[in-house]
């Protein structure tokens, strides 16, 4: 080594050690002036309604202020993540979308925010319904062969799309392929027993099973073979999000997979503490808390079914995978939050409010009437937070094109 490439080397080594010193000091110096503004929590008093954009945050906007959300150091002794109080808007995100898990409320916030921007999304061809893949295999040719085409690029474009918000298994590999670089992967994950229960009526597996109640029927539903042949039934969570059937009882591929996708995904909500993962879903893509807001798809009753110990733990047995899957998101989701600092719970206060603010404004209750029609009453405004279905047809509509 020669003395001139030595001294690059030191000189590059302390510029370092100084840029670290530096942002070491700045992380300490700005919480300890916080404390001495703010001596402590109860006189915290963050107004964000003075940072949203406008009553109605989804006007077309490029700017974006700073939100309690991006406001992450420390203070009363305890120290958080110290990161920039500017962020920008990430516009790119593929949404897993799980059966059944409350991912249809999801998607509509999805399809809101991005149809409004004129955002791409990616859309099944031949599905004007609701444009899912589902289960169908994706390769890196199913783009020309089976989406519509980029939003307005002027050509048949298939390559450098927004969002998906759709039923199709993940594939990060293959999303990669086809979507623009950088894109957020996402998707929503809820209690195994409760989400096989759901499903269980919902897609009607209890047919030609025996028993008179419809925990008698799932009681023998596991007990039998004909969830074999179903696709929604066992372990439908880990399947989504892309465990092969052939795995279910495989202990080390089932880790191996979740291990894959705690690298792969940057984000996963869990559907019985919603309201806290649309907040943390704002700070992840660094979107107003207004974005955020939703009614409540497919949501056929609040009430949770009483199940007996022993149909808990046939479920358990019978979803192991999705256990498995479910306890270690469910356990990382709430680090996450414990990392975000005491501004997440302002948050979520906000948002709150601002959910109520926009039910009652558009239905004057905090639940949907049952005779509300999305496109059909009230205004576009209300529309835009309801109707998943509708703002999907729209979204199709505009996006489609012969070529």
């Amino acid at each position: 080594m020669t003395f001139r490439s030595f001294s690059k080397r030191k000189v590059w080594q302390e510029t370092n050690r100084f840029v670290y010193i530096l942002c070491a000091v700045v992380c300490v110096l700005i919480p300890l002036s916080l404390r001495t503004v703010l001596p402590n929590e109860a006189e915290l008093e963050i107004d964000v309604k003075s940072w949203v954009t406008s009553e109605d945050s989804h006007s077309l906007t490029s700017r974006h202020t700073l939100t309690g959300s991006q406001f992450n150091q420390s203070y009363n002794g305890f120290q958080y993540k110290c990161q920039p109080s500017i962020c920008s808007r990430q516009e790119n995100v593929v949404f897993i979308k799980t059966h059944k898990t409350g991912g249809t409320t999801v998607q509509s916030i999805m399809y809101r925010y991005g149809y409004i921007r004129d955002l791409s999304f990616v859309i099944r061809r031949t599905n004007e319904k609701n444009g899912h893949f589902r289960h169908m295999e994706l390769t890196k040719d199913s783009p020309k062969k089976m989406f519509l085409p980029l939003l307005d690029t002027g050509t048949c474009s298939f390559r450098g799309y927004n969002m998906s918000a759709i039923h199709v298994v993940h594939n990060w590999e293959i999303f990669e392929s086809f979507m623009n670089p950088g894109t957020k992967y996402i998707t929503i994950l809820r209690d195994p027993v409760f989400q096989l229960r759901s499903a269980f009526v919902f897609f009607s597996l209890y047919k030609g099973v025996r028993g008179i109640t419809i925990e008698n029927k799932l009681l023998n539903y596991m007990r039998g073979n004909s969830w074999k042949w179903q696709v929604y039934g066992k372990n439908s969570q880990s399947k989504d999000l892309g465990l092969k059937t052939e795995y279910f009882e495989d202990e080390a591929k089932i880790k191996l997979f979740i291990n894959q996708l705690d690298i792969e995904l940057d984000l996963v909500l869990i559907h019985e503490y919603f309201d806290e993962s649309v907040v943390l879903l704002a700070r992840e893509l660094c979107w107003n808390l207004e974005d955020v807001v939703f009614t409540i798809e497919n949501n056929r009753s609040n009430h949770k079914p009483n199940l007996d110990s022993e149909l808990l733990d046939s479920i358990r047995k019978f979803n192991h995978a999705d256990v498995l899957l479910y306890d270690h998101f469910n356990q990382t989701f709430w680090k996450r939050i414990e990392q975000q600092g005491p501004m997440f719970w302002r948050d979520l206060e906000e948002f709150r409010k601002l959910q109520n603010k926009t039910m009652y404004k558009c239905f004057n209750s905090s639940t949907i009437p049952e005779d509300y029609v999305s496109g059909h009453n009230i205004s576009d405004y209300c529309d835009r937070y309801t109707g998943g279905l509708y703002l999907f047809k729209n979204v199709y509509k505009r996006q489609h094109k012969t070529c």
